[in-house]
């Protein structure tokens, strides 16, 4: 009878520590597949992230190449500052028909606004009645999308009639405009200079008005 239960024991003990050993094996198992598991998902992560990167780098390059630059704008509007200039200069009033906008709006210092395209030759007229020989030139020009401001430098002898008698002297000045231009005509120019600096050169003494002397 003992002898019995010795057997059954010894049987059960080989059955529970071969149980045991193959319940480490499938452990053993579960964990390393579980390691490789993990390896081949960090593995497959990386090659994720390489792509995507290499893929954005792509279409980075690719944008960047497909995107236009920005036409310049002083190639359109280069050639009507040059012809507006041109026509001070020499009096054919008529080219400005294709560069002045009928709704053009001249504003200088606190002078009256010169306005429309009638206007501006008026104007001309008038300057180049009182310097005949009047010469501007532009420099400093920068241009925007829809504009451009610029120096400019005048020179002339006063020897014509005027809003005053001619004083025969040569005078040299300079002023800045800005243009407003659209569909290729110029629709509005702000003029500054310094007049005080003209009238000395033409031999006028500036004074304060009555009651502003000290």
């Amino acid at each position: 009878m003992v002898y019995g239960i010795q057997i059954l024991l010894s049987q059960n003990s080989i059955f529970i520590s071969k149980w045991m050993v193959a319940h480490i094996h499938f452990s053993k198992n579960i964990f390393f597949n579980n390691l490789k598991g993990i390896s081949t998902m960090k593995l497959l992560i990386n090659k994720i992230l390489k792509t995507s990167s290499l893929f954005f780098l792509i279409a980075l390059i690719f944008t960047a190449g497909c995107q236009q630059p920005k036409p310049d704008p002083s190639v359109e509007l280069k050639p009507i500052i040059d012809k507006y200039v041109e026509v001070w200069n020499n009096g054919n009033y008529d080219e400005l028909n294709a560069i002045v906008d009928s709704t053009f709006l001249r504003t200088v210092n606190t002078q009256p606004d010169v306005k429309g395209l009638e206007g501006i030759k008026k104007a001309m007229s008038a300057l180049r009645t009182a310097y005949p020989d009047v010469k501007i030139a532009v420099d400093n020009v920068l241009y925007s999308e829809n504009g451009l401001a610029g120096r400019w430098i005048l020179t002339g002898t006063n020897t014509g009639p005027g809003e005053m008698p001619p004083t025969g002297k040569p005078v040299s000045f300079w002023g800045e405009s800005i243009f407003h231009i659209s569909n290729g005509k110029m629709t509005r120019e702000i003029v500054a200079y310094d007049n005080q600096s003209l009238m000395e050169q033409l031999g006028f003494t500036m004074m304060p008005a009555n009651g502003e002397m000290k």
